[in-house]
């Protein structure tokens, strides 16, 4: 059974439709005691940074998530509240040791919500029968510089991490639900392969 957090600011629709169509079996919660007994937990994608860590905080998931032991992946700011905190200054999980960039704090040019190519640098069992060159779906304005912990990296005019892992934590900056094909690869990989 996965788990997905429902920390209420999350549309996992397009999600759990997959997961369904993989005959994955899956529960949305907030409670300690279902979380404890999932397999796996997924903490989707959110519309704000910010107001996701204040809501682990409310549902008092702050300390549970940072103590798994068990196969965790975060996808797109999922992925990033794994990470210790962001330039705009947002402490998150700090379970992977790399720091968020908020790009509309920067110079740079707003990276453009889409399909990005990414190269897979680290083999993983995330990334099983996914080719090189593979395009994913970005859509948000976060990401992480590419650092030991980084499995995959973002083809763009300024690289960066797609995806990263350390011990049993899992993130991907992409949306897997938006990615077609090769995104339900990567769910059913996480379902299968990441033990």
């Amino acid at each position: 059974m996965i788990g997905i957090i429902d920390y209420g600011i999350n549309d996992t629709s397009e999600l759990t439709e997959i997961l369904t169509s993989l005959n994955i079996d899956y529960l949305k919660t907030r409670n300690e005691k279902d979380i404890i007994h999932c397999d796996k937990i997924i903490i989707s994608d959110a519309s704000n940074l910010s107001k996701a860590v204040k809501r682990i905080h409310l549902f008092n998931l702050f300390s549970l998530l940072r103590i798994l032991k068990k196969p965790t992946l975060g996808i797109s700011l999922g992925m990033d509240l794994l990470c210790n905190r962001s330039n705009d200054g947002i402490s998150c999980l700090g379970l992977i040791n790399s720091d968020i960039v908020n790009d509309s704090m920067n110079e740079v040019v707003l990276r453009i919500p889409g399909m990005k190519e990414i190269e897979i640098i680290k083999k993983n069992r995330l990334f099983s029968n996914i080719e090189k060159g593979t395009e994913f779906y970005f859509t948000n304005n976060y990401h992480i510089d590419i650092s030991d912990s980084t499995i995959a990296i973002a083809n763009d005019e300024n690289p960066f991490s797609a995806a990263i892992q350390k011990d049993n934590f899992y993130g991907v900056q992409f949306l897997p639900e938006k990615s077609g094909e090769q995104g339900i690869q990567i769910l059913n990989n996480f379902h299968l392969n990441i033990t």
